[in-house]
């Protein structure tokens, strides 16, 4: 089987930014044993597929045995470039129509495996919902350091919820000058209803200018606009939950 091509990315910034990350990230498994995470943007277009993949290239290059998921079988497998060359993906495993050593793919990126989104589903929340799902989930976070589960916009739809609620930790995405505080503040609210344990937000499309006066500007809620709101959101729907309690 051919590797997929996973493109290998050269800005020695952006990888410094997810460099951070991935300290983050290995601190939370040496403290809490995470090991499965959620990527979702608050809403379309956050460019959450980029910073999973970057992510996921990070971890693999710090010498992790990881593999990415594309959970969004609401597009085409062709919409995005990693998924040409996969002949068969999630949808063809939770539709019984692949065994799943046939839909995990090598790709060129050493310790980096990839599980494309398969062909489009009417209906990818009752097969993210189902049996078959769990026996993806258990077999990825038996055989894998890291699992990196790539889903559509929280706001979207509720793919995102439905693997974000199963998983360690959810990472939300969000573009700096795009994203709307509606849509971040939906968001925020809708994983914390559900009890999903959100560790954080990873600010995309930041202007390479003001990343390096910061330099934090992709670490989890380090980016004052968004983070603190976000913070004030989850603080207020805590204190709902007690209310309610």
């Amino acid at each position: 089987m051919n590797k997929l091509d996973i493109y290998k990315n050269q800005d020695y910034i952006l990888n410094d930014a997810f460099d951070q990350a991935v300290v983050n990230i290995h601190i939370q498994k040496e403290q809490n044993g995470y090991k499965t995470y959620t990527v979702c943007g608050c809403e379309p277009g956050d460019g959450s597929t980029t910073v999973a993949i970057n992510l996921a290239a990070a971890l693999a290059n710090s010498g992790w045995k990881t593999v990415l998921v594309d959970g969004d079988m609401r597009k085409k497998k062709g919409y995005k470039r990693l998924n040409e060359g996969a002949s068969v993906g999630l949808s063809e495993y939770l539709t019984a129509q692949a065994q799943i050593n046939d839909i995990i793919y090598e790709t060129t990126t050493e310790l980096l495996y990839y599980i494309p989104c398969g062909e489009q589903n009417e209906n990818p929340v009752r097969l993210l919902c189902s049996t078959q799902m769990e026996n993806v989930e258990k077999t990825l976070a038996d055989n894998f350091d890291f699992v990196i589960y790539d889903m559509p916009a929280v706001t979207a739809a509720m793919d995102a919820t439905a693997i974000a609620v199963k998983t360690d930790a959810c990472i939300l995405v969000v573009a700096m000058g795009e994203s709307s505080k509606k849509g971040l503040a939906t968001a925020v609210s809708t994983l914390d209803e559900k009890r999903a344990n959100l560790l954080g937000v990873i600010v995309n499309k930041v202007d390479i200018n003001e990343y390096k006066r910061y330099r934090r500007s992709f670490d989890y809620f380090k980016k004052e606009k968004y983070a603190d709101h976000a913070r004030a959101v989850m603080k207020a729907n805590k204190k709902n939950n007690r209310k309610n309690a």
